[in-house]
């Protein structure tokens, strides 16, 4: 993957549109189901790209010395 952090907006995005899609067009266990997807998605998401945001800072220390 060239650019991570793109990646990691095109992931939330489609979490956020899972979990969206869930609370407004679905009822009871899909639309639970769809929610928890869409959240655990979105945390997975932003976690995602805080590693990768902290091992490219590394790496570029690591160039400096």
């Amino acid at each position: 993957m060239k650019n991570p952090m793109l990646w990691t907006f095109i992931w939330i995005t489609v979490f956020v549109l899972l979990f969206f899609m869930g609370t407004v067009q679905l009822e009871g266990v899909q639309s639970a189901a769809f929610q928890m997807v869409g959240f655990g998605g979105m945390i997975f998401a932003m976690l995602y790209g805080l590693l990768i945001t902290q091992h490219s800072e590394e790496k570029e220390r690591e160039k400096e010395k």
